[in-house]
């Protein structure tokens, strides 16, 4: 018979699985080796299993009381993960791991030999692979594990390659270049969880195999103690309350689902191991119990409130037991997202947990026998003796299997072509969905035309409504002090120009929207001028039609500008071109050749593959995420501040500047220990800031994310900005660190979902407007870190200016930037027109009060720190509510123009019929209905249309007259 060597980390629902199936594989007549924590050392061996444990109990117990901070920590920055791995010993535990193994193969015939472990953390199953050739299989536990890996893989070289490098040399394994091959290198993958729940959300990948959940049902039955079977037989019908059997979930959960559960009018049983995290006291009603076992309970209570985990997921429905989940982490939205496509659930997102919230749905599933008879509907599916058998028939298909790894040692050394064709039918079916766009070189000659992508669509319609505006421009500026050697500037300046796609770029009309075109001899030659103002060099109006649409000059006392439409460029893009230009002047002055790789892609394939990836269900995946935490959000609320005595234009700037120690302070106040990134500490502390000024717990903050997510993308030129809506709940008097918990927490829920453009958020939730006002969030927040003042010119020495906003979109928009000192530099950016620049400076004075005191310590409340910097509240004028509208007649166009216009309005707008008077922005219409719109009216009357012509003239009669004006 065959030996498995079985390796997996975590918590109950990933060490209980492989047991389960670890047992089934040994009442087969295998023998069966588990890798893992000492804590499950009884329940192994009680399995039969021959048990290796990679560390004690005591080193469990601290790696898991870090894990606290561990996801918050890696979505501020993802250096956090490989500080967590080397701070608990977790490379040593991985190297011991792989000679136990190693160790064992040996001795045994390496044909019968097979290594298991969970998906994305099995390393040394696949080092043993490697050397040893014995087949490899990797179980993931649910499925987002599965649409995390093109993420894993981008990321794994930047965090977490070095050490895992040093393991493998101190085995005697040699350096892997391509660490993507290599980590999907499994012979097998499998997913624990059955096909039904799998088509509820992104399917698995194609070739994996589903045998359904896997719960472990021994360490689930017994007894249950007195106090709770009197509770269960009382007729009370009492909730389950759980948070699974880690730490990675915080105080709040247990509190909210408590005080819910009371607010329910439900007695409670709160299952919680870890004693320190149960609220105390808890609500009349709840009780504690440190653990329990939940196939004997769960068909029992009334309803289940939980976070998601699958495998209660998968005990709940198969108990016929109703469910409500809170969900916490990276998988457990998804989950629940899928039980309630499947009406098996209800769920909160951690933004809106709250305790009335929750205790609505505990009534909702309750009340509603429809959720109870639906999970009992399912039950029948949930056959975790069937899923075991199944997994065990799949795993012992590997017997007898030899393989041959891939040569690891440099990419050199062997063609894409070979490493492909070393792959199984399934892992090249995999890789074929995960390819990135092929990499192309800068284009010298002629044109060509590509889509554009969302950013550039939206750029171009800013453009279209504002041609004369800077509102599109990004600019730097730079200081070089020192003899500037003026031709190898220029130079440089050509040379980077030639090399970027997106510099070499302009929009041009599409059937209903903008294309855009590569124009291979377009340059942007080097301007030298005798000035010094770089405001008006960077908000001169760019030539849309021809471009370039980006310059640079060299102006008076040295001062290098650069200036770019947002079409071809970000703020991002401001560094790695500056960047460019600097290394190229570089080598010319020292006599060095200008040596450059090839960007791996270039801007107009990322646009396309952006089109494609999100045209293929990405989109509505996002979209669906943003509906359930944007929902009930309503118009954003006005600052209430009052108006400059005098309208101006343009944008005003409060500066704060935030001293290094009171960033570590900070830092270690919110419960990281110095190690917390600053964006989600600022974030907290602004939107506490707004919500005292407009009365509210949750204001949703829009927060510009970078949007490089594609691998490769890094270097690329090109718009990649977007906005994602952070909304957290902070009431109910959070301590500090709680409060940045929790919006990092919804922070990282944005960022996984931000590929969903703003605009397409917009237009699929079509929330009630406000004249006047933005849609869905009224305030921004950027965390900006390009490091230009890091940049190395030769010979001179480089000093970053500020350069002025040219647009405020929304009421305030607080923007960080580390500078070269070591201070962070907090900007409140503001239309200038709409508030008075004194009581903006009050606010921002207000705001680095309020940092000062929230860095006090970890267990100040929050409410306190806020009145203590805003100890009265601002007056919030009441403005006379304005009466709704009257619906507008119906009236039939009168004129072949109007019949046109209206015809084309309602064919875009999905309506049976649109009338002469009728709005078409009343309808409903939006920026991406309003292109559609023109486009068609274009294609029509071969007219040259606007866009901005229609947000001038928006009903059928006023736009008619506006064409026939234009035609004439």
């Amino acid at each position: 018979m065959g030996t498995f060597l079985v390796t997996t980390y975590g918590t109950n629902g990933d060490v209980l699985p492989f047991i389960r199936i670890g047992q089934a594989l040994r009442r087969r007549g295998h023998e069966v080796v588990l890798h893992t924590h000492a804590y499950y050392g009884a329940t192994a061996r009680a399995a039969g299993l021959d048990f290796v444990a990679v560390d004690t109990e005591e080193e469990y117990a601290r790696t898991l009381h870090d894990s606290r901070h561990l996801l918050l920590d890696v979505l501020a920055d993802v250096n956090h993960l490989a500080e967590f791995y080397e701070r608990n010993g977790l490379w040593e535990q991985i190297r011991r791991e792989y000679e136990s193994m190693a160790a064992l193969a040996r001795a045994r015939e390496l044909g019968q030999v097979v290594a298991v472990s969970r998906h994305t953390s099995g390393l040394s199953a696949l080092m043993l692979r490697e050397s040893h050739g014995v087949p490899a299989a990797w179980l993931a536990l649910s499925p987002t594990l599965f649409m995390a890996v093109p993420l894993t893989e981008r990321l794994f070289p930047q965090t977490l390659a070095g050490p895992a490098g040093r393991v493998r040399a101190a085995v005697g394994l040699s350096t892997v270049d391509d660490w993507a091959t290599w980590l999907s290198s499994a012979d097998l993958q499998m997913g624990l969880w059955p096909d039904w729940f799998d088509t509820a959300g992104e399917p698995a990948p194609a070739g994996a195999a589903l045998p359904g959940f896997v719960t472990h049902d021994d360490a689930e039955t017994g007894d249950l103690p007195a106090e709770v079977t009197a509770l269960v037989e009382s007729g009370r019908g009492p909730v389950l309350l759980t948070g699974g059997s880690g730490q990675l979930l915080h105080r709040e959960w247990y509190r909210v689902a408590a005080e819910a559960c009371a607010l329910a009018s439900r007695p409670g049983i709160l299952v919680c191991r870890h004693r320190d995290m149960v609220p105390d006291p808890l609500p009349e009603g709840v009780i504690w119990q440190p653990s329990l076992p939940f196939r004997t309970l769960m068909p029992r209570v009334a309803a289940v409130v939980h976070h998601g985990g699958v495998l209660t997921c998968a005990r709940a429905i198969a108990s016929g037991t109703p469910q409500v989940i809170l969900a916490h982490g990276t998988d457990r939205p998804d989950n629940a997202a899928r039980l309630r496509r499947l009406g098996l659930a209800e769920w909160l997102p951690a933004a809106r947990w709250t305790p009335d919230a929750a205790a609505g749905l505990i009534r909702k599933v309750l009340d509603d026998p429809g959720y109870a008879a639906r999970n009992r509907d399912r039950a029948p599916l949930v056959d975790s003796t069937a899923a075991v058998e199944a997994a065990c028939d799949r795993l012992e298909g590997l017997l007898g299997a030899r393989v041959t790894a891939a040569p690891v040692t440099t990419a050199k050394e062997a063609s894409v072509r070979d490493r492909i064709q070393r792959l199984s039918p399934e892992q090249r079916a995999a890789l074929l969905k995960r390819l990135r766009p092929v990499p192309r070189p800068p284009r010298t000659e002629g044109e060509e035309e590509f889509e554009c992508s969302y950013h550039q669509r939206r750029a171009w319609l800013a453009a279209q409504v504002d041609p004369d505006g800077a509102s599109a421009h990004v600019a730097t500026a730079i200081r070089l002090r020192g003899p500037v050697d003026v031709a190898a500037l220029a130079a440089a300046v050509d040379e980077v120009v030639a090399r970027h796609d997106g510099l070499r770029t302009v929009p041009v009309p599409g059937a209903e929207e903008p294309r855009q075109r590569v124009v291979g001899g377009l340059r942007s030659p080097l301007r030298v001028e005798s000035t010094v103002d770089v405001d008006a060099f960077r908000a001169e109006p760019f030539d849309l039609r021809d471009g370039p649409l980006v310059r640079m000059g060299l102006l008076k006392d040295g001062v290098f500008v650069l200036v770019g439409h947002h079409f071809v460029m970000d703020a991002a893009s401001l560094g790695i071109v500056a960047g460019e230009v600097a290394a190229a002047y570089s080598a010319r002055v020292t006599g060095a050749e200008p040596a450059f790789d090839g960007p791996p892609v270039q801007y107009p394939d990322v646009a396309v593959h952006q089109r494609r990836r999100l045209a293929g269900g990405g989109l509505e995946r996002s979209i669906a995420y943003w509906r359930s935490t944007l929902d009930g959000a309503g118009p954003p609320a006005a600052l209430p501040l009052p108006p400059p005595a005098t309208p101006r234009d343009g944008t005003g700037e409060a500066v704060r500047m935030l001293a290094p120690d009171l960033a570590k302070r900070l830092a270690t106040a919110a419960g990281g220990a110095g190690r917390l990134s600053l964006a989600p500490i600022l974030l907290t502390a602004y939107q506490l800031l707004l919500g005292r000024y407009l009365g509210r717990h949750d204001v949703p903050i829009g927060v510009f994310v970078g949007g490089r997510t594609e691998p490769g993308a890094e270097r690329v030129v090109g718009d990649f900005t977007n906005i994602v809506a952070v909304r957290a709940d902070l009431g109910g008097e959070p301590s500090f660190p709680d409060a940045v918990r929790w919006v990092g927490e919804a922070f990282a829920g944005a960022l996984a979902h931000q590929d969903a453009p703003f605009e397409a958020v917009v237009a699929a939730l079509a929330p009630p407007r406000v004249p006047g006002r933005p849609p869905l969030v009224g305030f921004g927040f950027s965390m900006q870190d390009h490091r230009l003042h890091d940049i190395p010119w030769a010979g001179l020495t480089a000093e970053v200016l500020p350069v002025a906003a040219g647009h405020s979109h929304v009421d305030l928009t607080l923007i960080a930037m580390p500078t070269a000192t070591g201070e962070v530099k907090l900007v409140f950016e503001y239309p200038a027109g709409r508030f008075a620049a004194e009581p903006v400076e009050a606010l921002a004075t207000r705001y680095h009060d309020l940092l000062r005191l929230l860095a006090g310590g970890p267990d100040r409340i929050v409410d306190e720190a806020v009145l203590a910097s805003v100890p009265e509240p601002v007056a919030v004028p009441l403005a006379a509510a304005a009466p709704p509208p009257l619906p507008v007649e119906y009236v039939p166009p009168r004129t072949e123009g109007e019949e046109l216009v209206a015809g084309v309005v309602a064919e875009v707008l999905g309506l049976e019929k649109v009338g002469t008077h009728h709005d078409f922005f009343a309808l409903g219409g939006h920026s991406l209905h309003a292109m559609r719109v023109i486009g068609r009216i274009n294609a029509a009357t071969g007219l040259d249309v606007p866009v901005r012509l229609l947000f001038t003239h928006p009903t059928v009669a006023g736009l008619t007259e506006a064409l026939e004006e234009l035609a004439r």
